[in-house]
C-alpha cells in the first residue's frame, strides 16, 4: 500500500519535486527546484520517518534558457547531467556533468569532463551507462539522447573531448518523445556485430614520407655532376608573391623555411585572412582548437596563458584577434590566444550576473580601450549596461527602464557610427550612447513580427556590411531558408537583400563578422559554426545565398558548443 510522507522541510523553503530519481548508496535522490538535489535515506523513508539533506546542483550556464536535469549511475559512482538549450524549440547550446562527491563534512557535485571508458544514454527523465564499444557503435566519453525540433525528432551524441555535439534524424514518432526509452539486450552477437576493418597503409597506392632537407637537386644527365642551390638563394621579391596565394598558416610555414624567407615584409598583411572558427575542445588539455572554413583545416593552438577555470568556460565576443571569455556567472576576462596575453575584468557586479552580450571599442591594449556588458530583464522592461574603462578597478553599472519594452537577440551589438546597436527578437532596434549614457528602442524601422517571437525560433544576427547594418534570421532547421535584410536609412526600414555584392558572412550565435571574399567562389556565402567529417577531413557548412541552401547539408555535422568566429590578423600581434 501507498504511503505518502510529508517533505515539510523543503516545503517551507518554497521548493517542489521536479524529478528525475535515482537510488544510489541506500539513498534516494530526487532533482527538486532552487537548484538543488534532494538526498534522502532509503531506511528511515520506509518507517515513515524523513531524513533528508539538500546538495546544491550545478550551477546552469548564465543564460536565462532552461535545462533538463538526468542522474546516471556508472561504474559505483552518482553523475548528474544538465543539457541547457535555447527556446521554445529546445535548442542545445551547453552540456554540462557532474560527479558526487562524498565526504564526512559536505557532499557536493564536482564538475567533470570526462566519463572514462563510458557512454551515457539520456531519455524523459532517466538515464543509463554502458560500456564503450567500437563494435556496436558506442563511443566512449559521449552521451546520446534524443530531442524535438521543428524539424523533426533528432538523436543528439555530445562528445566530452572535443565538447562537439552532432545529430541524427529519428524516425517519425507520433508517441513523443516522452514515450521513448533506450532498451538494451541482455545479451549481444559479437560475431554478427563484428566489423571488417581494412589497413590501407599496406595498399602499393600510398606515398611514403621521406625526409626532405633545403637543397633543390637538379640532373640533367645521369653522367653528369648533380648541382644544389639553397632555398635562401631565391630572391625575397619572389618569395613575397606567393603570400597573396596562400592560407595564413601556410604563410607562416613558407617563413620559416630558411633564415632568409623570414625577412619578408608585411607578410601576415600580403597573405589572405579570414575568420577562424575557435573553440575550446576541453579544459584540461588548456588547448584551443581553430578551424579554417576555406581551407578545411584544423589547427591545434597550445595556450601558454595560465587558465585556472573552475566553471564553464564560454567565448562570448571577438574583435581584432581577442575574444571575451566569461567563467560561469564570476568570472569575465580577454584573451589573445596567438600572444597568450590576458586582461582580468574586475568581478561582476551581483553575485551569480551575466551579461546578455558583451563588446568592446578598440584593442585591448589600448588606453582608450572600454568594455560593455549588456544586460536585459526576461521581461523586457529594465536594461543595465555595466562599462569598465582601463584602469578602472569595478564596473560603471547604468540601469534604464525604457518606456517600450525589447527583447534582445543572443548576438552581440554592434559598434555603428559612435553607437551600440542591439537587435531585438521582432527586427527592432535599440541604441546605446556611450557619450550622452543614453538608452533608446527605435519606433523605426518597424519591427518584421507583429507578436513577440519565442525565445529559440531564430538565431538573430546584426552586423555591419559595407557601411550598412544588416540583420540575419537564421532558423535551426534544415528546411528554412535564412532571410538577409538590410537597414535603408533613408527611410529607416528594413529591405530583403538578395546577394551579399562579393561579401561573406560569418554568424554564431554570439559574435558576427563580414569580410569581402578573398576568391570569388566564396562571395555570397553565410558560413556557420558547423563541419562535416573529422581530423583532416572536415569541411565548413555555409549557406548559400545564390540556391538558398545549405552546403553540405545540416544532417550529421558537428556543432561545437563553445566557440566563436574570431578574425586572425596576425599583423596586429608579429
Amino acid at each position: 500500500m501507498w504511503k505518502k510522507v510529508p517533505l515539510k522541510y523543503f516545503k517551507k523553503n518554497g521548493g517542489s519535486l521536479r524529478g528525475p530519481t535515482i537510488i544510489y548508496n541506500e539513498r534516494l535522490f530526487v532533482m527538486a527546484s532552487m537548484s538543488a538535489t534532494l538526498v534522502i535515506d532509503v531506511a528511515p523513508l520506509i518507517r515513515g520517518c524523513v531524513k533528508m539533506t539538500v546538495i546544491d546542483q550545478l550551477k546552469p550556464c548564465p543564460v536565462p534558457y532552461s535545462w533538463h536535469t538526468f542522474l546516471v549511475e556508472c561504474a559505483g559512482d552518482l553523475f548528474s547531467i544538465l543539457v541547457h538549450s535555447y527556446g521554445s524549440r529546445q535548442l542545445i547550446i551547453h552540456i554540462e556533468v557532474g560527479r558526487l562527491e562524498l565526504s564526512c563534512n559536505e557532499n557536493h557535485w564536482r564538475r567533470v569532463q570526462d566519463i572514462g571508458d563510458h557512454a551515457f544514454f539520456l531519455a524523459g527523465c532517466s538515464g543509463r551507462s554502458l560500456p564503450a564499444n567500437k563494435a556496436w557503435g558506442v563511443q566512449r566519453n559521449c552521451i546520446y539522447f534524443p530531442a524535438n525540433n521543428s524539424d523533426g525528432a533528432r538523436l543528439y551524441k555530445f562528445c566530452l573531448d572535443d565538447q562537439v555535439l552532432n545529430f541524427t534524424f529519428l524516425p517519425e514518432n507520433n508517441g513523443g518523445l516522452n514515450r521513448l526509452q533506450w532498451a538494451f539486450p541482455m545479451k549481444i552477437d559479437r560475431c554478427r556485430m563484428q566489423t571488417v576493418e581494412k589497413d590501407i597503409f599496406n595498399s602499393s597506392d600510398v606515398m611514403r614520407s621521406e625526409e626532405i632537407d633545403s637543397t633543390v637537386i637538379v640532373k640533367e644527365d645521369e653522367n653528369e655532376v648533380v648541382s644544389s642551390r639553397q632555398w635562401d638563394e631565391l630572391p625575397i621579391e619572389l618569395v613575397e608573391l606567393l603570400f597573396p596565394r596562400l592560407s595564413l598558416v601556410d604563410c607562416l610555414h613558407l617563413t620559416s623555411v630558411c633564415k632568409g624567407w623570414s625577412k619578408a615584409s608585411n607578410f601576415t598583411r600580403k597573405g589572405r585572412v579570414w575568420p577562424w572558427l575557435m573553440h575550446l575542445p576541453n579544459l584540461k588539455y588548456q588547448s584551443w582548437k581553430f578551424f579554417d572554413p576555406f581551407y578545411c583545416k584544423e589547427y591545434p593552438l597550445k595556450s601558454n596563458a595560465v587558465v585556472v577555470a573552475r566553471d564553464h568556460l564560454a567565448p562570448r565576443f571577438s574583435k581584432n584577434g581577442w575574444v571575451v571569455i566569461t567563467e560561469g556567472n564570476k568570472k569575465v576576462f580577454i584573451l589573445n590566444p596567438f600572444t597568450a596575453q590576458i586582461i582580468n575584468l574586475p568581478p561582476l557586479p551581483l553575485k551569480d550576473y551575466f551579461f546578455d552580450s558583451i563588446s568592446f571599442t578598440s584593442v585591448p591594449t589600448s588606453p582608450n580601450f572600454v568594455v560593455y556588458g549588456f544586460f536585459f530583464q526576461i521581461c523586457g522592461e529594465f536594461v543595465e549596461i555595466s562599462t569598465w574603462c582601463r584602469g578602472e578597478e569595478e564596473w560603471t553599472v547604468l540601469k534604464f527602464r525604457p518606456s517600450i519594452p525589447f527583447f534582445p537577440s543572443s548576438n552581440s551589438p554592434v559598434l555603428f557610427q559612435g553607437e551600440f546597436y542591439c537587435l531585438g527578437r521582432k527586427g527592432e532596434l535599440g541604441v546605446f550612447n556611450p557619450e550622452l549614457e543614453t538608452w533608446n528602442v527605435l519606433s523605426k524601422p518597424e519591427p518584421i513580427y507583429l507578436t513577440e517571437p519565442r525565445y529559440g525560433n531564430e538565431y538573430c544576427h546584426l552586423l555591419e556590411l559595407n557601411g550598412d547594418l544588416i540583420s540575419v534570421f537564421r532558423a535551426d532547421d534544415t528546411k528554412k531558408p535564412i532571410r538577409v535584410l538590410k537597414l535603408d536609412r533613408s527611410e529607416m526600414k528594413w529591405e530583403k537583400l538578395e546577394h551579399l555584392q562579393g561579401m561573406t558572412l560569418f554568424v554564431d550565435r554570439r559574435n558576427s563578422i563580414a569580410i569581402r571574399s578573398p576568391e570569388k567562389k566564396y562571395a555570397n556565402r553565410i558560413y556557420v559554426p558547423r563541419f562535416e567529417g573529422s581530423m583532416d577531413s572536415k569541411k565548413g557548412i555555409f549557406y548559400s545565398m545564390e540556391n538558398n541552401s545549405y552546403h553540405p547539408s545540416l544532417h550529421r555535422v558537428e556543432e561545437p558548443l563553445t566557440c566563436v568566429w574570431m578574425e586572425t590578423n596576425l599583423h596586429l600581434h608579429i
